[in-house]
């Protein structure tokens, strides 16, 4: 559906109001379907993109809003680094590059801003005032003609709707179209917002549940089939087998 539908006749039916001018504004309407575009990203962290950012010999920390003007928060497929060397592309990722936070590197690993370059075995994510930077332990350490590069898949913010022909879930004018049985939630969430206007709280908590609902279809339609593995908060395992690494330079520099 396109904005003007959201916004319009779709809504109207919710309110069972065609109101545009009074109450429910075509500027309130507007905005409550955005919102509830953002609301369902937040949910479901459904948007994402992959974006390369170029690494640097010994730099630690990237502003990823330079690279991600619209970013949210790191997507669950993880981060990867790609090393090309030469003819040879080999990569960084899953158990060998873990998410982590400062406050666990602090903890975990007092002094480990002032560890030597090398091979990173570990990323965080760290708000700064208006930026939030992407860092890496150890910061890396890139010899020769080596090329790194971070792909990250980020949970992303599509921007607003303001034309009446947009379609939500829409990133550099691409919809996202299986996305498309999930546009009425935006209704319902716009519903609940705008109910509250004259009141009816329980009509507006009615349509949060309906909203509800369609985040429930979304995680029902894209869980894996099947068991999943039980992890362990902190893989000592695979902390000794690093650790193990960082005694061998020709492994871990």
């Amino acid at each position: 559906m396109d904005f003007l539908t959201l916004y319009g006749t779709e809504l109207s039916r919710e309110l069972a109001s065609t109101d545009t001018t009074v109450l429910f504004t075509t500027a309130r309407r507007k905005a409550a379907i955005n919102a509830g575009q953002l609301e369902f990203l937040e949910r479901t962290d459904c948007f994402s993109v992959e974006t390369a950012i170029t690494l640097t010999n010994g730099t630690q920390e990237y502003d990823i809003e330079a690279s991600i003007a619209t970013f949210f928060v790191i997507g669950k497929a993880g981060l990867v680094i790609k090393i090309v060397s030469g003819t040879k592309t080999r990569y960084i990722e899953g158990d060998d590059l873990l998410v982590t936070t400062v406050a666990r590197l602090n903890q975990e690993e007092p002094g480990w801003r002032a560890v030597s370059a090398g091979t990173p075995h570990a990323v965080y994510i760290r708000p700064d005032g208006g930026r939030v930077f992407l860092g890496f332990h150890p910061k890396p350490k890139i010899t020769g003609s080596d090329t790194w590069t971070a792909e990250l898949p980020s949970v992303t913010i599509p921007a607003d709707m303001t034309a009446d022909a947009d379609e939500p879930f829409t990133i550099t004018s691409n919809p996202v179209k299986s996305f498309r049985p999930y546009h009425r939630a935006l209704v319902h969430f716009a519903a609940h917002d705008l109910e509250k206007l004259r009141k009816d709280l329980n009509r507006s908590a009615a349509q949060l549940q309906m909203f509800e609902s369609y985040v429930d279809r979304y995680f029902a339609k894209h869980t894996p089939k099947g068991g999943q593995r039980v992890r362990m908060t902190r893989d000592y395992r695979g902390e000794t087998r690093r650790a193990s690494r960082r005694l061998d330079p020709r492994i871990y520099p």
